[in-house]
């Protein structure tokens, strides 16, 4: 039965496979690499290199192709240049060449990798809904950001890293009467741009009524 080299993506230690022609030479296969920042999301401009031979810069599509050829079990170390603003995996990615048995006559084809640079940094846009909360002073993590407008909405942003931790404050120092005072909500950005919407009621207390001065009534006693 013949047999038909094709090219595997292997990340870390590959499972070892037996070939019956080990000092055969594979046929040259056309790779396919996508540089995305999240799935989908395809970078332009990353420049992707195999075994330090550079296979080229990828285009607006976020694909660069070529071809890769050796013998049976021989490995080639994948590695990108990720743009500013994003990180590349510590370790590179692996291709190897290896044989199977029983798959039929020669195959041709091509192989797609995807390669990650993952942000930096992430987006995170606050929407702020504060009912009878108008024209409250909005704190991110103490600062001053934002304040409601005159249906009690507000909205800003920010970028940070991936685990950071972010405090949003209505201060209503200024409106003494609303229930609860200075409420806080606590917000984790995760590993992708997120949108928050914060919901907040307030209760407008009653001003207690001051009763006058009673007159002290004289009772005449006889």
């Amino acid at each position: 039965m013949s047999l038909t080299l094709r090219l595997i993506l292997l990340v870390g230690a590959g499972v070892s496979v037996s070939c019956q022609t080990p000092s055969a030479s594979a046929p040259a296969m056309e790779v396919v690499f996508a540089v995305e920042s999240d799935p989908g999301l395809r970078l332009s401009g990353v420049g992707v290199s195999v075994d330090g031979k550079a296979a080229g810069v990828t285009g607006s599509n976020g694909l660069v192709r070529m071809k890769v050829d050796g013998k049976p079990g021989q490995r080639f170390r994948v590695e990108h240049d990720c743009p500013a603003g994003h990180l590349a995996p510590s370790t590179p990615k692996t291709l190897r060449l290896r044989n199977f048995d029983g798959v039929g006559e020669s195959h041709s084809g091509v192989l797609k990798i995807t390669l990650r640079c993952q942000p930096e940094n992430r987006l995170a846009v606050f929407i702020v809904r504060a009912k009878n909360g108008v024209d409250l002073p909005v704190l991110l993590n103490g600062e001053n950001v934002a304040r409601t407008n005159h249906s009690g909405v507000a909205q800003f942003s920010t970028s940070d890293r991936p685990g950071t931790d972010f405090i949003v404050e209505l201060d209503t120092q200024s409106r003494p009467r609303l229930s609860p005072q200075r409420p806080t909500h606590l917000r984790t950005l995760p590993d992708a741009d997120e949108i928050f919407v914060i919901k907040q009621s307030f209760e407008l207390r009653k001003t207690p009524r001051h009763r006058g001065r009673q007159r002290t009534r004289i009772i005449k006693i006889e």
